[in-house]
């Protein structure tokens, strides 16, 4: 159930109606499952994107309804696969039980086999009961009685030609007889419905009223007795009957409903705007912070959340929308982006006591062009940045500008510092009005605080100190070393060759080389093409290499190198080396794609780690969960598709490891992702093609953009280190997803900086949700980044001293979406607080924990 279609109904309805639903929702005769805004997808959606929807959606039926709404249920039954990471979220909300319909074919008739349909899956963060719907979430075959569905009604009538009673009723038995065979309980489920469904419900509950009446009529013989009923409901007639249930510890990815369709390939689709999707998460986050700090205004973040949470859908943020729903989606998050910014630049003008107006400059788009920093008439600007992550970053700021002839001046942090450098040949494919220069200010900011700087025109500076362009002598390899690294690239290609950890001495041979996959319009084998769903290579092929690489630029800083490479017309590279970072940034441009024939576009690293068939992915930015190429552990898997059978979601990233070191690619959006062979690394970056795949879209997935094929544009950052240094991931994945807030301004007097919201000196302790709940309280969800494998301990974190003004002595506990009580979502209270004393509470390894401060 998507709380944002109910919401919807529900405001325009009367005093009566409302009265009216309230007292069914109290008597039980009407009972919401799931709750959340939407049925958000479980590849592509990053778990702090997944709590907020969640909590929209519950915090509205905790709201309307009282605790009489909450659901038990986690309905999500048409995502394209599902994660053990929402399985582990459902059951910190307090949902008892997780329905779904989509199961890879083979494990799908295992599970059949072995009547294990229903299990128990014990996931991070809590277990959960869970059942697969028998055929999918639609009425059993021969019996949906909608308005658009062509299957008979029940005639009764002996007399009638059309009658049809008893084969009718004996067809359903037949049908009940084989799902009975699958289960175990003694108890089916038998859904009656699907899309657009019951826009007619007198005609399709008179005929359900028919066939259970007749059915019910012959229990005797049948063996069969009906009865409506609710999933809540039949969960707990499932667990009244049987108690040995098996166990699931992994995840259910790859989905496929094929030998050759495989449900990959939306991992990666539409990519621009999953990038748009994700640095919108990070902002939103930002936007709640500063909409407690500062007074109220006309400006909410309330356009932005509920962008987001729609966002999150199983046919959103998954990039299987038709082209103009996709743009509609896109204009929403602008819509509610503009609302923030506005809410933003007004809120820090407040703190800053500034008379002057901010206003924002989209530095993580893909244009490099800013309308404020392009004025060539101002002499001035200043610059007021908020870090919305909860412990201090040093951070590299990257601002358009239409020239250099600007120094730093007036600095909070008085180690900043600014250097320029050319913009990238590829913006002015983006957006022809590109800026000529960025200005790279290297600065740090306080957790959740903020800093300020200003730019002040020096006619005395010229176009001499941008960042030039080293000439390189081919035969040379190009050497740059910063704080923990030294990497080494080849002179004459660019092309990334070697990196050393300066920490443990070890090397790492290292290439990346852009590829692509030829898409498949069927075959002698499969119709099955390749399209927004589904990822299907030409079969008994390989990826091939897009061009030859070109060295285009070296460029040496004090602060940070660059080294730009090309492959061909249509694929950019840029690798980043900063002088105090434990990693390579890779900003990757591909695009326009040739439509020759379909492509699918992926950025290959090929290692010599002995990484074997083994490689580990991140679960909607949770845990690493561990693949083996070709195999599945609860199932012995028969590999048709042996490259997109093995793409498993890449939410925010993927390593490979040996016995010693570990290689991990950090993403800022999701992508498909594999290692199909020892030392590899691929992640799919781009596609394009010409041909629907026949799944419910209906149009190709061919993205254009003024007039030609879409340009994307995103990062990567490379990780190397030894194993004892591997859960340093979480650290810096942090890093990528919360970016700073800049408001910018003319020449702006601050008159003071505003202290930091919190004070948080431990980067294992992440505050993940800081926002208004009401008008006497706020929330905030605390977070322990990791996992026990990666050296994470208990944490305690004392909430007075970190919210220090905004906490409370009068705080409680909630589930995790912030709908209902603890003592409603976990079995033993008394163990769960077991560690905490007063103000100061215990976080286990990977564990979030929901706070109400009364103001």
């Amino acid at each position: 159930f998507q709380i944002a279609f109910f919401k919807r109904w529900w405001e325009e309805q009367d005093t009566e109606m409302h009265d009216k639903v309230r007292e069914l929702v109290k008597n039980g005769q009407l009972e919401f499952i799931n709750g959340g805004y939407c049925m958000n997808d479980e590849a592509n959606a990053h778990y702090t994107a997944t709590i907020d929807q969640m909590s929209v959606g519950l915090q509205f039926l905790q709201k309307e309804f009282g605790p009489y709404a909450a659901p038990r249920i986690a309905w999500q039954i048409d995502p394209f696969g599902h994660s053990s990471a929402q399985a582990g979220l459902s059951a910190q909300m307090g949902l008892e039980g997780l329905f779904f319909a989509r199961m890879h074919y083979q494990d799908y008739q295992n599970r059949i086999d072995n009547k294990e349909l229903e299990f128990n899956w014990v996931a991070e963060g809590g277990n959960i009961f869970t059942g697969k719907l028998f055929r999918h979430y639609s009425a059993p075959p021969g019996f949906c009685f909608a308005s658009r569905c062509h299957d008979p009604p029940i005639v009764t009538n002996k007399k009638s030609p059309e009658y049809n009673l008893d084969e009718r009723v004996a067809t359903f038995v037949d049908l009940l007889r084989e799902q009975a065979d699958a289960y175990r309980s003694g108890h089916i489920m038998i859904t009656m419905g699907g899309d657009f469904n019951y826009l007619n419900a007198h005609k399709y509950f008179k005929n359900l009223d028919i066939l259970m009446k007749h059915v019910n009529a012959d229990t005797a013989n049948n063996g069969f007795k009906m009865i409506y009923s609710t999933p809540s409901r039949y969960m707990d007639a499932v667990l009244s009957n049987i108690k040995n249930l098996s166990n699931k510890t992994d995840d259910l990815f790859p989905y496929a409903d094929g030998e050759h369709s495989y449900w990959t390939g939306y991992f990666t689709s539409r990519p621009t705007l999953k990038g748009y999707i994700r640095s919108m998460n990070s902002f939103l986050q930002a936007c709640k912070h500063i909409e407690l700090m500062a007074p109220a205004t006309s400006y909410t973040s309330e356009l932005l959340r509920l962008a987001m949470g729609v966002a999150q859908h199983h046919d959103a943020v998954t990039g299987t929308s038709k082209q103009h729903v996709a743009d509609d989606y896109a204009e929403r998050l602008a819509i509610g982006q503009t609302q923030c910014e506005n809410l933003i630049n007004t809120g820090i003008k407040h703190l800053t006591g500034s008379v002057n107006d901010l206003y924002s400059c989209r530095l993580a788009a893909n244009e490099s062009t800013c309308h404020i920093t392009g004025d060539t008439t101002k002499s001035i600007f200043t610059f007021i940045v908020y870090n919305p992550r909860s412990i201090a970053k040093d951070i590299y700021l990257r601002i358009p500008m239409s020239s250099s002839a600007y120094r730093l001046v007036n600095p909070t942090d008085p180690t900043a510092f600014v250097s320029y450098i050319p913009t990238h040949y590829t913006s002015y494919q983006i957006n022809p009005k590109a800026l000529p220069i960025e200005a790279i200010v290297h600065l740090k900011v306080p957790g959740m605080g903020f800093t300020t700087f200003q730019l002040k025109k020096d006619f005395g500076i010229d176009y001499r100190i941008v960042m030039k362009s080293i000439p390189v002598v081919k035969t040379e390899n190009i050497r740059i070393e910063s704080e923990s690294l030294i990497v080494y690239f080849d002179g004459e290609s660019g092309s990334l060759k070697q990196v050393v950890d300066k920490k443990s001495q070890k090397t790492l041979r290292i290439s990346a080389k852009f590829m692509n996959y030829r898409s498949n319009v069927g075959d002698k084998l499969d119709r099955q093409t390749s399209g927004a769903y589904i990822f299907r290579p030409v079969n008994g092929t390989v990826a091939q290499d897009i061009d030859r690489p070109i060295l285009k630029n070296y460029l040496p800083g004090e602060f940070v190198t660059e080294v730009w490479q090309s492959f061909g017309d249509w694929v950019n590279l840029v690798y980043r080396v900063y002088v105090n970072k434990p990693y390579i940034e890779v900003e990757w441009t591909v695009g326009p794609i040739p439509m020759d024939h379909g492509r699918e576009v992926i950025l290959r690293y090929s290692t010599d780690l002995d990484s074997g068939k083994t490689f580990y992915t991140d679960s909607n930015g949770r845990e690493m969960l561990r693949r083996v190429l070709d195999y599945q552990p609860t199932w012995s898997l028969n590999q048709t598709e042996p490259v997109a059978g093995n793409y498993y979601p890449v939410n925010s990233r993927i390593s490979i490891k040996d016995m010693e070191s570990h290689f991990t690619v950090l993403t800022d959006r999701s992508q498909g992702g594999s290692s199909l062979s020892s030392g590899q690394v691929e992640l799919m970056l781009h596609r394009r093609m010409y041909k629907d795949d026949f799944k419910g879209v209906g149009e190709p997935l061919n993205e254009t953009q003024f007039g030609h094929g879409l340009i994307t544009r995103g990062r990567h950052w490379l990780f190397y280190s030894d194993l004892d240094s591997y859960g340093d991931h979480r650290d810096i994945g942090l890093d990528l997803f919360y970016q700073p807030v800049v408001s910018v301004g003319g020449d702006v007097e601050v008159g003071n900086i505003p202290r930091s919201g919190i004070q948080n000196t431990n980067k294992d302790l992440n505050v993940v949700t800081f926002e208004r709940f009401d008008e006497t309280s706020l929330i905030v969800r605390l977070e322990n980044i990791r996992s026990k494998s990666e050296g994470g301990k208990m944490i305690s974190a004392d909430l007075k001293k970190i919210f220090g003004a905004y906490f409370s002595e009068n705080f409680k506990e909630l589930g995790l979406a912030g709908d209902r009580p603890i003592e409603k979502v976990v079995k033993d209270l008394k163990e769960h607080t077991k560690y905490d004393s007063g103000s100061v509470i215990v976080l286990k390894p990977l564990q979030i924990r929901t706070f109400i401060l009364l103001k």
